[in-house]
């Protein structure tokens, strides 16, 4: 009998864990987009556009579909490359990751437009809940321009107590900026699992060990490089435990529930 009891309950948890869980949803979908003055990029990023859009209708996202790319526009209206055109954040109940692009079509009519088709592989993560207004946080300190090798501080202010994971993301390369873990040098690693408190600033780096943080320009032909901060706040301390690119960053990101979390993003232009 008592073991009976154990097993109900450890399948009443399972089903109240799967119940609070992001549902995915496999879509296929088709874009399109003509236009006479923009580049053929220009226009295959709208075409993609359009099929998110669509993706998103098909998953039975039926609101006014406003999508939103998951990438920083910069001041000087320059943005990353074309990798982060596969993501997408919205407040209309769910968010999109592309997973793969197939250009369908792609023509100049009689009159000079450019006419693109793709269709797109896409998983829609389904929000089961609302956003929770009551839990933000402050970022100060992080500028829009850095020269290679500046150091970069920062100050995290939280509006309720909870966890964070702060990610780096250039057109090269995704990593995990805090918590740091360096299995060669582990005097820099952070503490893991750290409760940051209700209305409490933290200045960063928080490692006494670490004064500053350091953006260099991993290639040295490039002149600069686009540096995009992904704050991850939740309300339980759930671990990254995945490989560091932007399609696992995305994915972990999205699987959270929607009032479980908030993100914010930050875009650094690093210049030699």
């Amino acid at each position: 009998m008592k073991s009976i009891n154990l097993l109900y309950l450890f399948l009443l948890i399972i089903l109240s864990t799967t119940s609070l869980a992001q549902k995915k949803i496999p879509v296929t979908a088709a874009g399109k987009y003509e236009a006479r003055d923009l580049t053929l990029e220009e226009v295959r990023n709208k075409a993609i556009d359009e099929a998110k859009k669509n993706a998103m209708v098909k998953a039975g996202i039926s609101e006014n579909v406003q999508v939103s790319d998951f990438l920083y526009t910069f001041e000087d209206d320059e943005k990353f490359q074309d990798i982060f055109q596969s993501f997408v954040s919205t407040e209309t109940g769910a968010d999109i990751i592309v997973e793969e692009v197939i250009e369908k079509k792609r023509d100049i009519n009689e009159f000079g437009n450019i006419l693109i088709e793709v269709e797109i592989k896409a998983v829609v993560y389904k929000h089961k809940s609302e956003k929770d207004p009551t839990f933000k946080f402050r970022v100060d300190g992080i500028k829009e321009f850095y020269m290679n090798g500046d150091p970069v501080e920062f100050e995290f202010l939280p509006a309720q107590d909870g966890y964070l994971k702060i990610f780096n993301v250039t057109n090269e390369s995704a990593s995990v900026l805090y918590p740091y873990a360096d299995k060669n040098n582990s005097i820099l690693n952070d503490k893991k699992g750290e409760l940051f408190k209700k209305n409490l600033m933290v200045r960063f780096p928080v490692n006494p060990n670490m004064d500053y943080y350091y953006f260099d320009i991993s290639d040295d032909r490039a002149d600069k490089e686009f540096n995009l901060l992904i704050f991850v706040y939740t309300k339980k301390d759930i671990p990254f435990l995945e490989d560091e690119n932007v399609n696992s960053i995305m994915r972990w990101i999205y699987e959270l529930p929607l009032d479980e979390r908030e993100v914010a993003q930050y875009g650094i232009i690093v210049r030699k």
